[in-house]
């Protein structure tokens, strides 16, 4: 699957784009937890056309948006754009083509997780139609404190 758009396109993930994504998601200000290549592949594997990716027309990975189904609910994570390209429709366009796919697949209800203090990402979500709906809770299960 491939989306053009006169400035950028989109297409799922490809091995080999970890590097790039990790640079993309420390500028966004993203925790690498479990987003090493391994990680990611598994991801993917998973969930098959739902990771997706923006590219410049040289190839440069210029956002991103994870897509997944646990059976019951979608989830998107990982929605983010480079500096150069916010503003261009790019996090909307990956967004709106996951939740294509997720209603294909018969999701009813699609959840995203928005750190406390991104105000930005909470402008974003609620003029996508979404609504806070509850607090969450983790644990990390790894005692790496570099990918934290």
């Amino acid at each position: 699957m491939t989306i053009r758009s006169t400035a950028f396109d989109v297409r799922a993930f490809r091995v080999g784009d970890g590097a790039a994504l990790r640079a993309l998601w420390l500028a966004a200000g993203f925790r690498l937890l479990g987003d090493d290549d391994a990680g990611l592949a598994t991801f993917a594997d998973r969930n098959p056309g739902l990771f997706l990716v923006a590219t410049t027309a040289s190839g440069t990975i210029v956002g991103s948006a994870m897509g997944a189904w646990d059976g019951r609910r979608g989830w998107i994570y990982h929605v983010a754009t480079a500096a150069t390209h916010r503003r261009t429709g790019v996090a909307s366009v990956l967004v709106a083509s996951i939740e294509a796919r997720l209603a294909e697949l018969g999701v009813v209800r699609v959840n995203v997780l928005v750190r406390e203090g991104n105000d930005r990402g909470r402008a974003f979500w609620t003029a996508a139609g979404y609504e806070a709906a509850s607090r969450q809770f983790g644990k990390d299960l790894t005692s790496d404190e570099s990918a934290r």
